[in-house]
């Protein structure tokens, strides 16, 4: 199993220099999926639910007091494995736009965070570690299979009044499946509804 040093190396070897913040939130998010997607952690080392969001107190030991991090020659990307790398990939291509402060914004609203922490309000100090089981139910649930995704969604709509007829349904298996983007689909909507 890789550490969180070598899952940090891997982090900054994709994107580069990036404050302290936004690497442990990117290393918590790595955890979370590998969790969601393989059911088993991606490191040992615990997350603690620390006022601006999670953070892992060994990494933090290693880059407090500097604003910037731009190596991590504690670990290395070579001790991860297949999956554990993928994982790491994912997250990157999907969290790395955001800043550090957007990232935290989203674990403060997000159950694995805010379960660590009870009833403490978002500015006390905390130390409280962050559920591994937690993290895996939750993200868990923000996979589903493309068929499943188009239920739900129907479903919802049902409960809104909405009915999506047999075209829509399609046109949603496409955006669950990754063949379309939402965005693509819903432009696609407006230029049929304006008939530009």
């Amino acid at each position: 199993m890789a550490t969180v040093h070598d899952v940090a190396a891997a982090v900054i070897e994709r994107l580069g220099s990036m404050t302290a913040m936004k690497l442990e939130k990117l290393v918590y998010y790595c955890q979370g999926w590998h969790l969601a997607r393989h059911g088993s952690s991606i490191f040992d080392e615990t997350i603690e639910a620390w006022r601006q969001g999670p953070v892992v107190p060994v990494l933090y030991k290693q880059h407090r007091r500097r604003y910037n991090v731009d190596s991590w020659p504690l670990g290395s990307s070579a001790n991860l494995t297949k999956s554990e790398l993928a994982s790491v990939e994912w997250v990157v291509a999907e969290y790395g736009p955001f800043s550090a402060i957007e990232l935290s914004r989203m674990t403060h609203n997000e159950l694995p965070w805010r379960a660590a922490r009870g009833p403490l309000p978002e500015s006390a100090a905390s130390d409280a570690a962050i559920s591994v089981d937690i993290m895996r139910d939750y993200y868990s649930r923000q996979i589903a299979e493309p068929e499943a995704a188009v239920t739900l969604a129907s479903a919802s709509a049902a409960l809104e009044g909405v009915e999506f007829d047999e075209d829509w349904e399609n046109h949603l298996r496409d955006v669950a499946a990754g063949l379309v983007s939402p965005e693509d689909l819903i432009a696609r909507e407006i230029s049929r509804i304006t008939g530009a």
